[in-house]
């Protein structure tokens, strides 16, 4: 999990950080985020070429659905070895909670719906960032960004069953995060619709957001787009897909049984509202250094 950097100076007027997190957030049309994106995703393109080759034509029916639907379920991205592999090594690894602590799973699992497993523990975990560097991943970010990604979110969370207190990311929300970006999900258990599945709200992305991070009433949502718009990601673990979390979405509170999940976030630009300490890990050798700059030193 990364920690939220500080926005704003002692005055109480917005920090630089700020001023380039809130610019974005203030551009709420879809006409100007696109021309925003656009001009900014060229000028990474003069200042960082592409490598090259990248099998350009091998995500092309998940753009055309990333593009349309704000969504995309993938071919499987993990073997099952892989993910037995990643549980392995997560094993009893303690969890970090949202007030700070770190707890044992069996102790965050009756205090919490919401557990966040260490950074440090997620950039040395097994499969976690040759998957984020895939050549498959990767090209699907040039073509959706329009220009070389950069890996500004990850994270593996558990979300457990209860009735503790809920975090914003189990409501309908949009993620504020940058001019253009998406994220990558890999189940590592199995999910089904008792287990607080990925929902998405189908072509939210194209329309326009709001300045303020709010919450969306299912009931709302329904009237508005129709029940039908309103997607439930479900599957055996290893099941991967993508999302413009521009769009409206939800991780809600599971009903019976916890949920595991990999996050990938794919950016423009980093998220100016997250506080970046790159790390070492056994992982990192021959991963594209500007790719990972904000996470691998």
């Amino acid at each position: 999990m990364l920690e939220y950097a500080p926005l704003r100076l002692r005055s109480g007027l917005p920090s630089l950080r700020g001023c380039l997190y809130y610019s974005q957030r203030l551009f709420t049309r879809p006409a100007m985020r696109r021309a925003a994106a656009g001009i900014i995703a060229a000028g990474v393109n003069l200042l960082q070429r592409r490598p090259e080759p990248y099998p350009a034509a091998a995500g092309q029916e998940a753009l055309i659905r990333l593009r349309r639907d704000g969504y995309a379920v993938l071919a499987d991205m993990l073997r099952p070895q892989q993910i037995d592999d990643i549980l392995a090594y997560l094993g009893d690894k303690p969890l970090l909670l949202r007030d700070g602590r770190c707890v044992g799973p069996a102790e965050a699992c009756n205090q919490v719906t919401i557990a966040d497993v260490p950074l440090d523990v997620v950039l040395q975990c097994p499969h976690v960032l040759s998957t984020a560097n895939s050549p498959f991943l990767i090209q699907l970010a040039i073509d959706y960004l329009g220009c070389m990604p950069t890996i500004s979110t990850i994270g593996i969370r558990w979300s457990f069953p209860g009735d503790g207190p809920e975090v914003q990311t189990q409501n309908f929300h949009r993620d504020p995060d940058d001019w253009r970006f998406f994220k990558f999900f890999v189940y590592l258990s199995d999910v089904d619709c008792e287990c607080g599945p990925h929902l998405y709200v189908k072509g939210t992305h194209r329309l326009a957001g709001t300045f303020r991070v709010r919450r969306f009433d299912l009931e709302d949502l329904e009237r508005r787009f129709g029940h039908d718009a309103i997607i439930a990601v479900m599957g055996p673990r290893g099941t991967s897909f993508v999302a413009d979390t521009y769009g409206i979405h939800a991780g809600p509170v599971p009903r019976s049984r916890p949920r595991l999940i990999l996050e990938i976030g794919y950016s423009i630009l980093p998220i100016y509202a997250l506080s970046y300490r790159p790390q070492r890990s056994d992982q990192a050798h021959g991963l594209d250094r500007y790719v990972n700059r904000l996470l691998l030193n």
